[in-house]
């Protein structure tokens, strides 16, 4: 996120952006624990981002010029939710289906009688942007549907559903990462990481992010009862600390291509949806798979 690493000054609009970015978290953490909870909410909180963030995305690709189809792609995305969604119901590949007919169909529908001329760039963004947030928010659901046994935790007594705790183990790592990177960049960070696509981020602020990275994985499995050893928890975070920076790297490529700073103002104090989730869409998948082996090693 492009915020992170940056110096602040003591301004009253500094201090009022602050505000509404506390007031902002203060409000989505609780409320995405809550949708980590339940399956069917984990479900709907992702068909919900997946919408929001494709329709900002095609909008900032709108606004260079390019076409993207809305309709194509949020079909793509929600697709991919679906074979997700209903894995654990049948063994047939639904996502290789979900993924043969959106390559099939947005192509298709650039045969519809119109001006051929963008026709290529189109069916490009329009696959590539609805796999981009779909299949990589796909990865939440996943999470939320492994029902491997629990260890007793510190936690235990929260009940915490076991598929929960995959998800709050994806958004610690995350957050916690992005934070001391933050910290720890603004306090200490010499070295420009990126100087072209996020000048504000260092890498101090990287190093402060990967340690807190892998602590945050490491202390999450006695806290939680992970069924990992700690040195698989430690490979996740460090996984975790190099895509959590790379997604945020990412979104500020297409940013920066097109000449926007934020991707929204759903968020007070934070920009859109896809600001606050460039790198949930990179450490999700890299969790879950890095979990998988764990669950197979441990």
């Amino acid at each position: 996120m492009d915020g992170a690493n940056a110096a602040s000054a003591n301004s009253p609009n500094k201090v009022n952006s602050l505000a509404r970015r506390l007031t902002s978290v203060a409000i989505l953490i609780p409320t995405l624990i809550a949708a980590g909870w339940w399956t069917p909410a984990t479900i709907m909180a992702v068909a919900v981002g997946v919408v929001l963030a494709i329709i900002e995305l095609f909008a900032i690709l709108r606004q260079g010029g390019m076409t993207p189809r809305l309709g194509p792609g949020l079909v793509v995305g929600l697709s991919l939710c679906t074979a997700a969604a209903l894995r654990p119901l049948t063994s047939f590949d639904l996502t290789g289906l979900a993924l043969t007919l959106s390559v099939g169909l947005t192509l298709s529908y650039e045969l519809l009688p119109r001006d051929r001329s963008a026709s290529l760039q189109s069916w490009a963004l329009t696959l590539t942007g609805g796999v981009y947030i779909g299949w990589l928010l796909s990865a939440f659901i996943l999470l939320r549907q492994l029902d491997a046994p629990l260890h007793v935790g510190l936690l235990a007594p929260l009940g915490i559903p076991r598929g929960a705790v995959w998800l709050f183990l994806v958004f610690a790592v995350t957050w916690l990462q992005d934070s001391a990177a933050f910290f720890v960049g603004r306090a200490f960070g010499r070295h420009p990481m990126a100087p072209i696509l996020s000048p504000k981020k260092t890498w101090e602020g990287f190093a402060g992010g990967m340690v807190a990275s892998i602590l945050t994985a490491v202390v999450a499995v006695p806290l939680l009862g992970l069924p990992i050893t700690l040195v698989a928890a430690g490979l996740i975070g460090a996984a975790a600390g190099i895509a959590g920076p790379l997604g945020d790297l990412g979104e500020s490529l297409i940013k920066r291509q097109i000449g926007v700073k934020d991707s929204g103002n759903l968020i007070p104090g934070h920009g859109g949806i896809l600001d606050r989730m460039d790198s949930l869409l990179f450490t999700g998948p890299v969790i879950y798979y890095g979990v998988l082996l764990g669950l197979l090693f441990a």
